[in-house]
C-alpha cells in the first residue's frame, strides 16, 4: 500500500512538473516547455499525457488564469507579446514534437526496438530547429528579432534539456510510470542536485506571491520544500533551496531582506540537524527558533494587524504540513531512492577499499625492499615496477566498477525490516563472485543487526551470505555501510611437518599456508638447493616474495614470473630453489597447481576398497636458473573428503620402490595431523630408510562447510 501511495505522489509530482514547465514563462518565452515534454515522453514512454499537462500550463498562463511575473513585459522597448500568439506558437511546437516522437517510436518498433529512451536527443534537436522557425513565423513583422529570439530560445531549450534530464529521470523512475532509462546511474550527485534545484525554481516561479495582505503562497510552498530538503538532503541541498526560495520571494515582494532571512533560517535548522539528527520533532523545534531569529535579524516582521496574522499563517502552514505529511516521497532530493547520507556512506566504503588497495601497493614496495635488502643487484627493473603499478591500477579499476543493484523486491524486504533510504551496491571480486555493500539507516530509534541483513540476503539470493570482517555489527538511525560476502562451500583442515637433514643446522625447506578473504587457501613449499642456512635463505626469500605479491592481489602466474626474474638476476644462476604452490578455491573446490622443479603432489580420493590417487608432476627448471622460466600449471576439481599431499624432494629421493603410493592408497583420510604422522612413519620408519635431504610433508583435507548446507 505504501509503495502504491509513493508512486501516486510521485506521479502527481511528474504531472505537476509538466504543468509548471508550460507555465514557467518570462517575457513571452517558455523555454522549459519543450524540454520537459521531450524528457517526460522519452523516459516514461507516454506521448499524450505529458502533452496535455504541458498544454494546460501554457493555457493557464496565456489566458491570465495563472498570473506569472514578467510573462509579457519585454525587455526590448516597443515589443509586446499577445497571449494568443504565444499560446498558438507553443501548441504548434508541442503538437509537432508529439507527432515526431510517435513517428520515431513507430519506426523503432518496426525494427525490433520499441524503447524510446534513446531518441530524446534527436527529438530535442529537431524541436530546437522548429522553435527558431515558429518564432520567426509568429513575429513575422519583426523577422530579425524573431530570428534572434528563436536562436536564444532554442539554445536555452537544449541547455535546459540536458540540465533537467537527471532530476526528471529520477522522478520518473521512482514513479513507476512506463519505461525507465537504463542510464540514470551515469549522473553524479552534483548533476542531480543542479537538476532538482532548477525544477524547484521553475515550480516556485509560477506560484503567486502576495495574494491577500501578505498571504504568500510561493513562500509557504518554498518553506515546505526547504523543511523536507534539509531533513532528507542535508546542507548542500538545503542551502541551494534556501537561495532559490529567498531569491524568488525577494523578486516577487521587492524586498531583498528575504535572502538574508532564508539563509539564517536554513543555518539554524542545519545546526539543529547536526546536533540531534534528522528527527521531525527536533527539526520542527529548530524551525520555530530559526523563524524567530531570522524575523528579528532580517526585519521582515510586518506592523499591521492583518499583515501580521498573514505573516504568522505563512510561517505556521509549512510547520503544520511538515508535521502531518510523512516524508516518504514528498521530496526525494538525492540521487535515486537513497538520500545523500546514504550515498556518502556507500561512497565511503568504496573509498575505503580504494585506500586499502593503495596502502597494499605501498606496503608491497616496502616489503620487497626488505626482502632483497643487502643484494648488490635485486633485479627489480623500472619495467617491473611499472607492471606492479599497472596491476594495482587494474585492481582499483575493478573497485570503480561497483554498481547499484536495482532490485525493488530486495529493497522492499529491507524496508520491511525497519531499514530506510537503502542502497545496495554489487562488486565482483577477482574470482568473479559478488560482494554486496548495503548502505542505509533504520527508522526512528530502532536497531537492526548486520547478521539479520545477511540472513535476508541469503534467503533472497539462495546462497549463504555473511557480513564482512570490517562491517559494523548493527544499523541504527545514522547512515552506515556494511560489506557482505558469500560463504565458502568447503572448509579445509591442514597440517605440516618439517624434518631437517641429519647434521644440518637448519632445514633448507620452507613452507607457507595462508587463507585469504576471497576464499582461497594457498599452500606453498620451497626447497632450497642443498641444505643448511644458504638453502633456507633462498627458499624463504622465494616464499616471502610470493606472499607479498599474492597479498597485494596479483595473479599467481604474474607473481611467480616476477619472483623468478628477481631471484635469477640476483643469484645469476649460482643457486636455485624449487617452488610448489597449490591454490584451493573454497567456493567451488577447484585446485590450481603451480610447479617449478618441484616434487610430485598427490591427490588422494576415497574409494570403496583402496584410495584413488592422482599425481601432479613438474617438468620445468627450478626458480633462479633462467630469467624467464616456464611454470607447470594444472587445474582439477576437488570434492569433500579428498586430500592434497605436498612433499619436498627429501621424500621423493627416499621413494625408490613406490612406497609413498602404497601408503596413500591405504591411508585413512580424515585427520590431517594423523595422515602426516602416518606418511612420515611409513617413509622414514623403515630400517633401510636414509635421509639424503630435508623432508617436508603438507596435508590438506577437504570438507563440506557447515555454512553452505542451508542454502546450497
Amino acid at each position: 500500500m505504501q509503495k502504491f501511495v509513493e508512486r501516486c505522489v510521485r506521479g502527481l509530482g511528474l504531472a505537476g512538473l509538466c504543468v509548471a514547465g508550460g507555465a514557467c514563462m518570462m517575457w513571452g518565452f517558455a523555454p522549459a516547455a519543450i524540454p520537459v515534454y521531450v524528457i517526460s515522453a522519452s523516459l516514461c514512454g507516454l506521448v499524450l499525457l505529458p502533452y496535455i499537462c504541458v498544454a494546460v500550463g501554457l493555457v493557464l498562463v496565456t489566458t491570465g488564469i495563472l498570473p506569472v511575473m514578467y510573462a509579457w513585459d519585454s525587455p526590448v522597448p516597443g515589443i509586446y507579446y499577445a497571449g494568443e500568439q504565444v499560446c498558438e506558437k507553443y501548441l504548434i511546437l508541442l503538437t509537432f514534437t508529439m507527432i515526431m516522437t510517435k513517428a520515431i517510436w513507430l519506426k523503432k518498433a518496426r525494427h525490433g526496438n520499441a524503447a524510446g529512451v534513446t531518441v530524446g536527443p534527436w527529438i530535442m534537436t529537431c524541436a530546437a530547429i522548429m522553435t527558431v522557425v515558429s518564432n520567426i513565423g509568429t513575429y513575422i513583422d519583426r523577422p530579425i528579432y524573431g530570428l534572434a529570439g528563436g536562436l536564444a530560445e532554442a539554445l536555452a531549450c537544449v541547455c535546459l534539456y540536458n540540465i533537467m534530464k537527471p532530476g526528471l529521470g529520477i522522478l520518473i523512475r521512482n514513479s513507476g510510470i512506463g519505461a525507465t532509462s537504463a542510464s540514470d546511474g551515469k549522473y553524479d550527485s552534483n548533476q542531480v542536485m543542479i537538476s532538482i534545484l532548477l525544477m524547484v525554481c521553475m515550480c516556485l516561479w509560477i506560484l503567486p506571491g502576495n495574494v491577500y495582505h501578505g498571504l504568500n503562497i510561493m513562500l509557504m510552498a518554498g518553506l515546505v520544500i526547504l523543511l523536507g530538503t534539509i531533513r532528507l538532503g542535508g546542507a548542500a541541498y538545503g542551502f541551494g533551496v534556501a537561495f532559490i526560495v529567498g531569491g524568488i520571494n525577494a523578486v516577487k515582494t521587492q524586498q531583498s531582506e528575504w535572502m538574508l532571512w532564508m539563509l539564517l533560517l536554513t543555518l539554524v535548522m542545519l545546526i539543529g540537524s547536526a546536533l540531534a539528527g534528522r528527527k521531525k520533532l527536533v527539526m520542527a523545534l529548530f524551525y520555530v527558533i530559526g523563524v524567530g531569529l531570522a524575523t528579528f535579524a532580517g526585519g521582515t516582521l510586518p506592523h499591521g494587524g492583518v499583515e501580521l496574522v498573514m505573516y504568522l499563517v505563512d510561517m505556521m502552514v509549512p510547520f503544520a504540513v511538515f508535521a502531518v505529511v510523512p516524508h516518504m516521497a514528498v521530496l526525494d532530493m538525492p540521487a535515486g531512492e537513497r538520500q545523500m547520507g546514504c550515498v556518502q556512506a556507500a561512497a565511503t566504503e568504496m573509498n575505503r577499499l580504494t585506500m586499502a588497495k593503495m596502502e597494499d601497493m605501498a606496503n608491497t614496495f616496502r616489503r620487497l625492499d626488505y626482502t632483497f635488502a643487502g643484494s648488490d643487484d635485486p633485479g627489480i627493473s623500472l619495467g617491473q615496477v611499472g607492471d606492479l603499478v599497472e596491476g594495482f591500477r587494474d585492481q582499483i579499476g575493478r573497485i570503480g566498477e561497483a554498481h547499484e543493484l536495482a532490485d525493488e523486491r530486495l529493497a522492499d524486504k529491507l524496508k520491511s525490516m525497519g531499514m530506510e533510504d537503502v542502497s545496495i551496491s554489487v562488486l565482483a571480486d577477482t574470482s568473479g563472485r559478488n560482494r554486496y555493500y548495503v548502505a542505509g539507516r533504520t527508522r526512528g530509534e530502532g536497531m537492526i543487526l548486520s547478521r539479520q541483513v545477511a540472513e535476508l540476503l541469503s534467503a533472497h539470493f539462495g546462497r549463504n551470505i555473511r557480513a564482512g570482517m570490517n562491517s559494523p555489527s548493527l544499523f541504527f538511525d545514522e547512515y552506515r555501510s556494511a560489506e557482505y560476502e558469500e560463504c565458502a562451500s568447503y572448509r579445509c583442515r591442514y597440517h605440516v611437518r618439517r624434518i631437517k637433514k641429519c647434521g644440518s643446522p637448519v632445514s633448507g625447506d620452507n613452507f607457507s599456508i595462508r587463507e585469504y578473504e576471497d576464499g582461497r587457501l594457498v599452500m606453498m613449499l620451497s626447497d632450497g638447493m642443498g641444505s643448511g642456512s644458504l638453502a633456507s635463505c633462498e627458499s624463504c626469500m622465494m616464499l616471502d616474495t610470493m606472499e607479498e605479491m599474492l597479498e597485494a592481489g596479483f595473479a599467481p602466474e604474474y607473481s611467480i614470473s616476477f619472483a623468478n626474474n628477481c631471484m635469477s638476476r640476483r643469484n645469476k644462476g649460482r643457486t636455485f630453489t624449487t617452488f610448489d604452490m597449490a591454490v584451493i578455491d573454497m567456493y567451488d573446490g577447484v585446485l590450481r597447481s603451480y610447479k617449478q622443479g618441484a616434487a610430485v603432489t598427490y591427490i588422494v580420493r576415497p574409494g570403496d576398497d583402496d584410495n584413488r590417487l592422482e599425481t601432479i608432476t613438474s617438468t620445468t627448471l627450478p626458480v633462479g636458473v633462467l630469467d624467464e622460466a616456464d611454470c607447470d600449471e594444472m587445474e582439477l576439481k576437488l570434492a569433500a573428503g579428498d586430500a592434497v599431499v605436498m612433499i619436498s624432494d627429501g621424500i621423493s629421493d627416499m621413494d625408490d620402490d613406490d612406497r609413498m603410493e602404497d601408503i596413500l592408497k591405504n591411508i585413512r583420510i580424515g585427520d590431517s595431523k594423523k595422515m602426516v604422522d602416518e606418511i612420515l612413519g611409513g617413509m622414514i620408519g623403515r630400517e633401510d630408510a636414509y635421509m639424503r635431504d630435508d623432508i617436508t610433508v603438507m596435508v590438506a583435507v577437504m570438507g563440506k562447510s557447515e555454512n553452505s548446507i542451508k542454502y546450497s
